[in-house]
């Protein structure tokens, strides 16, 4: 019995498999084959300064690696800001310890970042702009002429739909040699309080969510509760998919 209710709650925590099958099969292959160099893993070296209560400020460095889509044909790049700017996923939270609940105050500073390209080389970058509302922050070459990036078609979007089937574009691990990965999942609830994002069965971290037609409906990003809770013990993400056309908007300021 304590075994099947072991079996039983791992397929319950187990992510939602979409077998893909005819049209949606083929489109999957062809945004794979023609846009598995648009995602890509970034590496970054930032300072991070945490203050918890009264006591003196802790400081340290961290090598940090996370995935971003490039987005413009000049070479912008969008990651998730909470896979970058550590800090901002815990300042002004609340840490409950054995002396009773405790303010966190964190400031982070960006000191590196490189583009790791497809081919093992990697290329100098730079934050163009952050938006910590919607968790995205834009990443530049430091010399854009000189390097050649495969933007996705954002030109070509669509809003999401429950039910809709999807087509996620990701990688792996560096564990896995961080080779392509290509999903097909779908949207099984949207959230519409206090904005409109995605859920789909699956971790799309920084990843781009097509539709079954290869048009760009979203982008993956983490959503936290708000600092405001008073039950709040820490950072709780929740992986989402941010609209295409909110993504766009903000992309647009990333000058």
């Amino acid at each position: 019995m304590k075994s099947r209710l072991i079996l039983i709650a791992a397929l319950v925590a187990a992510p939602l498999v979409h077998a893909a099958d005819g049209p949606l099969k083929e489109k999957a292959l062809a945004l794979a084959a023609s846009n598995k160099d648009s995602v890509l893993f970034l590496s970054a070296v930032v300072e991070l300064e945490v203050t918890v209560g009264d006591n003196p400020a802790k400081k340290e460095e961290r090598k940090l690696e996370m995935i971003g889509t490039v987005i413009g044909k000049d070479g912008l790049i969008v990651v998730p800001l909470s896979t970058l700017d550590v800090a901002s996923t815990i300042d002004g939270r609340t840490y409950n310890g054995p002396q009773g609940p405790t303010k966190l105050s964190a400031k982070g500073t960006t000191k590196e970042v490189k583009i790791l390209m497809p081919d093992g080389s990697e290329v100098e970058a730079k934050v163009a702009f952050k938006d910590t509302d919607l968790d995205l922050a834009f990443i530049r070459p430091e010399k854009p002429d000189e390097v050649k990036l495969t933007a996705i078609d954002t030109a070509n979007n669509a809003p999401m739909g429950v039910l809709d089937d999807v087509i996620v574009l990701g990688r792996l691990g560096k564990d896995l040699n961080r080779q392509p990965v290509v999903m097909t999942n779908e949207i099984i609830a949207l959230i519409t309080k206090p904005r409109t994002f995605g859920k789909i069965g699956t971790q799309a971290l920084g990843m781009p969510v097509f539709n079954k037609d290869g048009k760009f409906v979203g982008f993956g990003i983490n959503r936290f509760s708000p600092k405001g809770d008073s039950d709040s013990q820490g950072p709780a993400p929740s992986n989402v998919i941010l609209p295409a056309a909110d993504l766009l908007e903000s992309a647009a300021q990333a000058k």
